[in-house]
């Protein structure tokens, strides 16, 4: 397995420490969460639609910037957080639309359908924040598949029925842009404090960074750790976390399948 796909970030062939390393992947029941999650290449005049994968690679650039002291990427890793916990907050609150608009019926058992072969797709992301989207993801494939089962069975119109599935589908196209509009340029603090031309061009292309962010007074609570800080701290000071708990305790309701490369 890759480098980037090591739990602790490790980055470096020789380090000593083992990299702690996992298996991750999600099952897709509905036809719109699967196209979200692979996007489409700009053919046939049609322009291209960015999809989860296509979104990690991005926000992995930024990332191994971010560790580099870029803090135009430490400034975009920021906005990538804002976005993706606002497309949580607006699926979950179009889910609970849903809800009380469709309540359960007493007389009436009623089953979210499900595939009968759910396509699986890895996991294989360098930074927690295409996790993090991908977890949105799958409660947009939940709520699709409410949905369709109650369009199904008579109790909700087709019109309502599209309604709920694009509208979840325009949140998860709003996030998985979060990342566009970042360039690398292998530009770092002192490059800004210094306003030379490399910091210069970056200004040109991306904006002013906020002074917090320069000051490094804030950061995405999931950036990297700056290589200059890098291995001040024993890491065996720190008490130990089971991969489990890092993987499956982000959010009590994604359907997320961790498996161990350790494990069963």
């Amino acid at each position: 397995m890759s480098e980037e796909n090591n739990l602790d970030g490790t980055t470096k062939k020789d380090r000593k420490q083992v990299g702690l390393r996992s298996e991750v992947s999600i099952n897709l029941h509905s036809y719109a969460a699967r196209n979200a999650f692979d996007g489409r290449r700009a053919e046939n005049n049609k322009p291209a639609i960015i999809g989860i994968n296509r979104f990690a690679g991005a926000v992995k650039q930024i990332f191994h910037d971010a560790r580099a002291d870029d803090p135009w990427a430490d400034w975009w890793l920021i906005r990538i957080d804002e976005a993706v916990e606002l497309a949580k907050t607006k699926m979950h609150a179009l889910r609970q639309e849903f809800i009380d608009h469709y309540p359960e019926t007493p007389d009436i058992n009623v089953n979210d359908a499900i595939a009968l072969s759910p396509q699986s797709r890895a996991l294989q992301f360098a930074s927690p924040h295409a996790y993090r989207m991908a977890y949105v993801l799958v409660d947009y494939d939940k709520l699709c598949c409410s949905v369709l089962t109650l369009a199904h069975i008579g109790l909700m119109t087709q019109s309502e029925k599209m309604r709920y599935m694009n509208i979840g589908g325009k949140i998860i196209k709003s996030a998985l842009t979060s990342a566009v509009g970042f360039r690398h340029q292998g530009v770092t603090r002192n490059d800004l404090m210094a306003n030379n031309p490399r910091a210069q061009k970056a200004k040109q292309l991306m904006g002013e960074v906020p002074q917090d962010i320069v000051d490094l007074k804030r950061r995405s609570p999931y950036a990297p750790e700056l290589l200059q800080y890098e291995g001040n701290a024993d890491p065996t000071d720190a008490p130990e976390q089971t991969p489990e708990e890092d993987l499956t305790d982000r959010d009590d309701a994604t359907g997320i399948i961790a498996r161990m490369a350790s494990g069963s």
